[in-house]
C-alpha cells in the first residue's frame, strides 16, 4: 500500500457503507448512479489509495466530479466530512501526479496578486467588446478547443468596464461616529465582474453606521483548495493574515459565501504550522459573513417597500458549511412588501461550486434544472442568493430557460430597499 496521509486513511475507514448519503446527493438525485454518492466514492477512493486495487487515473472521475457540497454529511451516522475526504485526495493525486503549469501559474502567482486577477479580467472584457465570445458561441469553436470549459463559458457574465481594487476602495469613504468598523473582503469577483455588489455592500455597511476600509487582499484560496493546491491556499492565508494583522477592526466582512467560509477555515487550513496557528484563529474569529454580521449588531429595518414576490437559494458554503440560514431569511422577511416565499430543496446545490461546470458541463446542468424546476414552483419575482457562483449558475439558467424571474445578490435586494426609503 502506498504511503497516504494518516487523516485521509482514518477518514476512509471510518464509512461503514450505510447508504443514507444516497437520500442526500444531488449528483446522485440526477444520476441514479451509485459511485456518484458518498458511499460509492469512498469506496472507489480506498481501493485505490489503500488496497492498490485501483490506477489513480480511474478514481479521477469521482474525485473531481463531485460537488463537495457537504449535503452527504447530514444524515451521516459516522459523522463523516466527504468534501474534507474529496479535498485531500485532490490533494494527494497533486503530490503524485503533478499539476498543469497554467493551473499552478493561477494559484501560486495570478490570485496571489489582485492587479494580475484585474489584468485577466481585461482580456476577458476585450472579447467580449470585440465579439470574440459572441464568434466562439455562434461557431462552435469554443466548445470545440476547450470542451466542457467552452460550454461553461456561457455561464460567465459579460465584464463590466472599469473595476479593480482601487476603484471600489474610493467608495469607502470615512463616516463620522461610526459603531464598527470592519476590513471589507471584496473578493475577486465583485472587484473585476460585479462592482455594483461591491457598492452595494459599502453604502448597506454605511447605513448600519459602520467604518469600512478596503484592504489589498488577496484571494481567499478556496480555488486553489479545489483542485488539491495547498500548499498555494496557504500562502494566501498568510499573505491575508499579514494584511490583516496591521488593521484594527471589529470583524472582516465580505458578502460572498465562499469567501467567509473558507476565510474562517483558515484556522483549519494552518493548525500544523506553530507559527501560524494561533494566527490564523485569531483571524478566523474575526470573519463574518454579511449578513450574519448585519443581524449580530442590529439589522436597520427602516426601508421603503418592495413589492414582490422574492425566494432563498441557501449557498452550501453559507447554509451548510457555515450553518448560516436565518439570518438571511431574517433579511428578506423585514424588508416591507416582500412577500417570501420558501423554495422547495433551497438547501440543494444548484451545481455551481465554483469552477465545476467547466469540468463537469453536462452533470452541472441537471443539477441546475432541478434547481430551475423548484424555482419555478414558486412563481418568485427575484431569487436570491449570497454566492456569486451560485448568482452566476442561476442567472445563466433563468436565462437560458427564459424564466420571467431576476436573479441578484441579497446584499443588492437590500440596499435597493435601503435607496426606496
Amino acid at each position: 500500500m502506498a504511503v497516504v496521509a494518516k487523516e485521509l486513511a482514518e477518514s476512509l475507514q471510518q464509512c461503514n457503507k450505510c447508504g443514507f448519503c444516497l437520500a442526500h446527493c444531488p449528483i446522485y438525485k440526477v444520476t441514479g448512479v451509485e459511485w456518484t454518492a458518498a458511499r460509492g466514492r469512498i469506496a472507489l477512493i480506498s481501493s485505490a489509495l489503500l488496497d492498490d486495487q485501483l490506477e489513480l487515473n480511474e478514481i479521477k472521475d469521482p474525485v473531481f466530479n463531485c460537488l463537495t457540497c457537504n449535503a452527504c454529511f447530514e444524515d451521516c451516522p459516522g459523522g463523516i466530512a466527504t468534501a474534507d475526504i474529496i479535498f485531500n485526495t485532490r490533494e494527494e493525486l497533486l503530490k503524485r501526479q503533478g499539476q498543469p503549469w497554467i493551473q499552478g501559474l493561477l494559484f501560486k502567482k495570478v490570485l496571489a496578486n489582485p492587479s494580475l486577477v484585474h489584468g485577466a479580467s481585461r482580456f476577458l472584457r476585450l472579447a467580449d467588446v470585440v465579439g470574440l465570445r459572441t464568434l466562439g458561441r455562434k461557431t462552435g469553436l469554443t466548445k470545440l478547443l476547450l470542451g466542457d470549459a467552452g460550454k461553461a463559458e456561457v455561464v460567465v457574465p459579460k465584464v463590466p468596464p472599469g473595476g479593480g481594487l482601487d476603484t471600489i476602495a474610493h467608495l469607502a469613504k470615512k463616516i463620522e461616529n461610526p459603531k464598527y468598523r470592519v476590513a471589507y473582503f471584496v473578493g475577486c469577483h465583485a472587484t473585476n465582474f460585479c462592482p455594483e455588489v461591491a457598492a452595494a455592500t459599502i453604502r448597506v455597511l454605511h447605513r448600519h453606521q459602520v467604518d469600512v476600509t478596503i484592504p489589498k487582499f488577496v484571494c481567499c484560496g478556496v480555488p486553489a483548495v479545489g483542485y488539491g493546491d495547498m500548499p498555494s491556499a496557504r500562502s494566501l492565508a498568510h499573505t491575508n493574515i499579514d494584511i490583516a494583522s496591521n488593521l484594527s477592526v471589529d470583524a472582516i466582512v465580505t458578502p460572498c459565501a465562499s469567501c467567509s467560509s473558507f476565510l474562517k477555515d483558515y484556522s483549519k487550513l494552518l493548525a500544523d504550522e506553530p507559527e501560524w496557528s494561533e494566527k490564523a484563529k485569531d483571524f478566523a474569529s474575526k470573519v463574518k459573513d454579511l449578513t450574519e454580521f448585519l443581524i449580530d449588531i442590529g439589522l436597520v429595518t427602516e426601508m421603503g417597500t418592495v413589492k414582490k414576490k422574492v425566494t432563498w437559494h441557501d449557498p452550501c458554503h453559507l447554509g451548510r458549511y457555515q450553518k448560516i440560514k436565518a439570518q438571511p431569511r431574517t433579511i428578506l422577511t423585514s424588508i416591507p412588501g416582500v412577500e417570501f416565499i420558501e423554495l422547495s430543496e433551497a438547501d440543494m446545490c444548484c451545481g455551481a461550486a465554483g469552477t465545476y461546470a467547466f469540468k463537469n458541463y453536462d452533470l452541472s446542468m441537471q443539477v441546475r434544472a432541478r434547481k430551475m424546476g423548484n424555482v419555478e414552483k414558486t412563481g418568485a419575482d427575484i431569487l436570491v442568493s449570497s454566492c456569486p457562483a451560485c448568482v452566476m449558475q442561476l442567472s445563466s439558467g433563468a436565462s437560458q430557460q427564459k424564466m420571467p424571474i431576476r436573479v441578484v445578490e441579497i446584499v443588492e435586494l437590500l440596499d435597493h430597499a435601503y435607496q426606496a426609503a
